[in-house]
């Protein structure tokens, strides 16, 4: 009876660890495409600015046609802050915050 409660003591924290590491990645995975989310929605703004010279703002019902399957959303369920529509601010999310600077290729 001892050696089958050490087995599932085992297991348990065998269990718990894969768990933690597995949440840790997904977790990493999700702020990776909210960061390529959000490099999409800059990348709209830019054809946007393209496509509307002068523009001081960014019309929400025409910006969405920028996106062949709508403006892409957090998958942490975050919220692209009011810069999304701004022609000058880049966007942020509410859970990942702005977007982050990419490092040169170059040494």
């Amino acid at each position: 009876m001892v050696e089958m409660l050490v087995v599932v003591t085992i297991i348990a924290a065998i269990a718990a660890m894969i768990t933690t590491a597995v949440m840790s990645a997904l977790q990493q995975q999700n702020a990776r495409v909210c960061q390529n989310n959000m490099l999409t929605i800059e990348a709209a703004k830019d054809e946007y600015i393209r496509d509307h010279p002068g523009a001081t703002s960014i019309d929400p019902n025409a910006f969405a046609q920028y996106f062949r399957f709508g403006i892409p959303k957090c998958p942490d369920g975050g919220s692209y802050q009011a810069t999304l529509y701004s022609l000058t601010q880049p966007v942020s999310c509410s859970r990942h915050g702005a977007l982050q600077a990419f490092p040169s290729a170059t040494p």
